[in-house]
């Protein structure tokens, strides 16, 4: 396949597998963990030089297993609604239209797709864009940043919740119709 070919191979491989909802769920998610975004490049990477290189005999299930196990072991996403095969389908397609010299696709992809970039995960963003000490805590406050606390919300500050609460019902043993004791669990706001 000589380099044109490939080049729109790659291309379409990135345009059909950006706006692939289920691999921009798991990159703005972070289901890849931290490094989801750079799992997705490589992902894309890996399919797109896997068609290139074997793409001439290869089979639609051979393309839906590697997308499949990718998405599994990397993202931690079992596709049980067939959009790995769909999406293998089309990478097929796509692989044997650019092998005969025809980048008609590729073209519509990229007239319907401008964009190619995946979304970027949920975080904090800092001035240094390698800034390793973002924790847990700084996505979380990034992804609340949004709501306003207003008073009556749980979201405000100083709400006593065990004063606005309901009084509990009257502890004891609980004995259900055949006469058998139930054991509640302690709950984390049970303890005593």
């Amino acid at each position: 396949m000589d380099s044109s070919k490939q080049q729109n191979l790659h291309d379409g491989v990135v345009l059909l597998f950006t706006n692939w909802w289920a691999l921009r769920t798991a990159v703005e998610q972070g289901w890849g963990g931290h490094e989801s975004e750079a799992k997705a490049q490589w992902f894309m990477d890996t399919i797109a030089d896997y068609l290139i290189t074997d793409g001439h005999k290869l089979e639609v299930d051979d393309i839906a297993a590697v997308v499949e196990d990718i998405m599994n072991e990397e993202f931690k996403v079992l596709l049980e609604d067939n959009s790995g095969y769909e999406m293998a389908k089309s990478l097929f397609s796509l692989c044997k239209e650019c092998a005969s010299g025809d980048f008609t696709r590729v073209e519509n992809l990229r007239r319907q797709f401008p964009n190619t970039r995946l979304p970027s995960q949920t975080a904090v963003e800092s001035d240094d864009e390698n800034d390793v000490g973002e924790d847990a805590d700084a996505e979380i406050k990034s992804e609340d940043s949004d709501i306003k606390n207003e008073p009556g919300t749980d979201d405000a500050m100083d709400v006593d919740h065990a004063a606005t609460a309901e009084p509990e019902p009257p502890r004891g043993p609980i004995v259900d119709e055949d006469g058998f004791t139930l054991v509640a669990k302690k709950g984390k706001g049970r303890r005593r």
